[in-house]
Parts: structure tokens; C-alpha cells; sequence
């Protein structure tokens, strides 16, 4: 079984959502693993591969040949013939992992003499909706929102046994897409998760 390292290198502040407040103070929180480190899930950095490589396959690009897209992450739901009320769906070649800190900036995090340091990670945001007539705030419109400084994180991804036979070149088919991943999580079009990916070099 093959397993490539993917960094990607995030450069702004950002926000993993996890469709969770934390009552009357932060509107939205932040993703954390069991470590209670902060992480990009795998679904998520899937999601965003996913759609590069459908845009570029969709546009003709030579690098991703029609069929990519459907071999490296499966086909979405499809209806079984003869059976409408039961949707399959195809799995791909290639199992997506969270994205998290390297094992060594993790373990210290998580050491004694780290842990005072996770909060440091984290900042609050706060956004409001002003009244074009008027130029004061709208009542009841203050959001706040965690967010995190920018990290460095690295996933999995590993080419699934049993499953269809991998591409040989899917790591160069999905270089030539990282161009068109220009930011990750939540409110990507206003600024943040600004971020760079790359494999990792051995």
C-alpha cells in the first residue's frame, strides 16, 4: 500500500468549521482532533481536491485525462437500475486523511512544557453588519467566530487495497491541480485559509 505526504501550507488565518458555537460567546469553533490540536479533516481537503481536478477535467487540461476525477475519488451517488430507491455510489483509489501538525511540533504541543502554548493557536474574530442608511451596526448582527493562526500541516494520502487499480501517475495528475486550491475551510472568499500545497519531499 502507497502513502504520499501532502503539506499544505497555510498562510492566513483560518477557520476549520465544525458547525458548533460555544454558546453565547463564539458563534463558530474550530476543528480539533483528539489531541485537541487543531486540524483540517480529511472529507474536507477531499472536497477541495475533488472539485480542482473535476474543474481542470471539465476544461479539457491534458494533465487530467476525462475519468480522473471518478478514479482517484469515486463517482457520486448513482441509482441502481431497476431499484430508484437505492443509490450506490463507487469508491476511488485514494483515501484522504486529516491534515494535521508534524508528529514532532504535535508530540511537544501536547508534552507538559508545550500545552501552555496550544492557546496561542487560537484567535477570536468578531464581524458585524452595518446599516448602509444609517453607518451603525445592525441590532443583533455581531458574530464571533474562532480562527487560527496560519500552520503547516501534512496529510495521508494512501492508495486504497481492493479498490480500483491506482493510476500510476495520480500524484502528477493532482500536482498539476493544486494551482486551482488557493485557500482552505470556511470563508475561503473573504481572505482566509490562504494556503500553498505540495507533496512533501522524502
Amino acid at each position: 500500500m502507497s502513502t504520499t505526504t501532502l503539506t499544505i501550507d497555510i498562510q492566513s488565518y483560518w477557520h476549520p468549521g465544525t458547525g458548533r458555537g460555544s454558546g453565547f460567546h463564539l458563534d463558530a469553533l474550530t476543528h480539533a482532533g483528539a489531541d485537541g490540536l487543531p486540524r483540517l479533516p480529511g472529507r474536507t481537503l477531499k472536497g477541495l481536491l475533488r472539485d480542482a481536478l473535476l474543474r481542470a477535467e471539465t476544461w479539457g487540461w491534458a494533465e487530467v485525462p476525462s475519468g480522473t476525477t471518478e478514479a482517484l475519488f469515486g463517482s457520486r451517488l448513482k441509482e441502481r437500475r431497476g431499484h430508484p430507491d437505492d443509490n450506490l455510489s463507487t469508491p476511488g483509489c485514494l483515501r484522504v486523511g486529516d491534515a494535521v501538525l508534524a508528529p514532532d511540533v504535535a508530540r511537544y504541543l501536547a508534552s507538559p512544557a508545550g500545552r501552555p502554548l496550544v492557546a496561542g493557536l487560537y484567535r477570536e474574530h468578531f464581524s458585524t453588519a452595518i446599516d448602509i442608511d444609517s453607518g451603525v451596526a445592525r441590532e443583533h448582527s455581531l458574530r464571533g467566530m474562532q480562527i487560527l493562526v496560519p500552520l503547516t500541516l501534512h496529510a495521508s494520502l494512501t492508495e486504497v487495497t481492493g479498490a480500483a487499480q491506482p493510476l500510476p501517475d495520480w500524484r502528477h495528475r493532482l500536482q498539476s491541480v493544486f494551482p486551482l486550491i488557493t485557500a482552505v475551510g470556511a470563508h475561503r472568499t473573504r481572505g482566509f485559509g490562504r494556503a500553498r500545497l505540495y507533496w512533501q519531499e522524502v
